[in-house]
């Protein structure tokens, strides 16, 4: 039970990569003999770690933490929808993908956090994600995405929508009351404090899950009136500011030396 949703080992997963179109990414990066270790030891859950060889030197890819959650049908009548069973998603705690041998640069800065720029294999690697869970009879993808920036990327592939419809008409206000901002600035301006509710008071940013279905029942409750009008009303209840000193002030205490 070590694996990958209990199921799948490194090589399981390298063939499910592979098979997505990932490998040959990595190969016109000039990444060769790439390989995947399932890493359980210290770890509350498994990590699954890509890793690919170039110029002689072994680096670490894709590093992301998979499991599982079941949310059950009383939240979805608490949203004024009924469910007769519980649904099973694969929830993606945690995923790192990264070139450590590019550069950034002034047209594409790093975003919060992010240490060296992506591979752009992402919306491959989440397809494995996806299937993952279809083999495996599950109702879903889950996320938990950690930074603002994380949620439009998902959002924008227009696969992803907050589990709760108030939940998704906050985001989308962000959205469009941020727009102004680059997104890398957006998502520091809210982890800052920079950014503030019609009331003043600090917004915070405290997501659930964001969810990529799969079975039917999840497909109705998006597809919903129930949820429709619970995104439209929260959407026009919830306005936002942000503060160019406060983020000013993020961008300062962030900063590296060179």
């Amino acid at each position: 039970m070590g694996g990958v949703l209990g199921t799948y080992d490194g090589p399981g997963v390298r063939h499910l990569l592979e098979e997505a179109g990932v490998l040959d990414i990595l190969a016109r990066k000039g990444f060769t003999s790439c390989a995947v270790e399932v890493e359980t030891a210290g770890r509350a859950l498994p990590h699954a770690l890509l890793y690919g060889c170039k110029c002689g030197v072994r680096y670490l890819l894709l590093d992301a933490c998979v499991g599982e959650a079941v949310v059950r049908p009383e939240f979805f009548a608490a949203r004024g929808y009924a469910l007769e069973r519980a649904l099973d998603f694969a929830v993606v705690h945690w995923v790192r993908e990264q070139d450590p041998t590019a550069r950034f640069s002034a047209a594409r800065p790093p975003l919060p956090l992010q240490r060296h720029p992506g591979l752009g294999v992402l919306r491959h690697a989440f397809r494995v994600v996806v299937r993952m869970a279809g083999e495996l009879q599950m109702d879903g993808v889950a996320n938990v995405p950690k930074f603002f920036h994380d949620a439009v990327i998902f959002f924008r592939s227009r696969l992803f929508l907050f589990l709760d419809g108030k939940e998704q008409g906050r985001f989308e206000a962000l959205l469009r009351d941020l727009a102004a901002l680059p997104l890398g600035d957006a998502s520091l301006a809210l982890v800052g404090g920079g950014v503030r509710d019609a009331h003043g008071a600090v917004a915070q940013w405290e997501p659930g899950y964001l969810v990529f279905p799969i079975a039917p029942e999840i497909v109705a409750y998006f597809h919903s009136t129930s949820y429709a009008d619970q995104v439209a009303a929260s959407y026009a209840a919830h306005r936002f500011t942000w503060d160019p000193d406060a983020l000013a002030a993020t961008r300062a205490s962030i900063a590296t030396p060179a």
